[in-house]
């Protein structure tokens, strides 16, 4: 699987930061909707059922 472009690697860093969606909405210029929409798109595209598993199939892909 390709590499994520630098807002994908940005969102992830920002969840294993264990933030908020508001928090990360605010740290992206997003909405706290588009927050959650991205996070359950990247959760689906990592095969992942929570921001945990999402966490550790990035870093075991090397995308953190």
């Amino acid at each position: 699987m390709p590499q994520p472009d630098a807002e994908t690697q940005s969102l992830l860093a920002l969840l294993a930061s264990d933030l908020t969606d508001a928090a990360i909405a605010r740290a992206q210029g997003w909405s706290e909707r588009t927050t959650q929409r991205r996070v359950h798109q990247l959760m689906g595209r990592l095969g992942a059922s929570s921001r945990l598993q999402a966490r550790l199939t990035a870093t075991r892909r090397g995308w953190l």
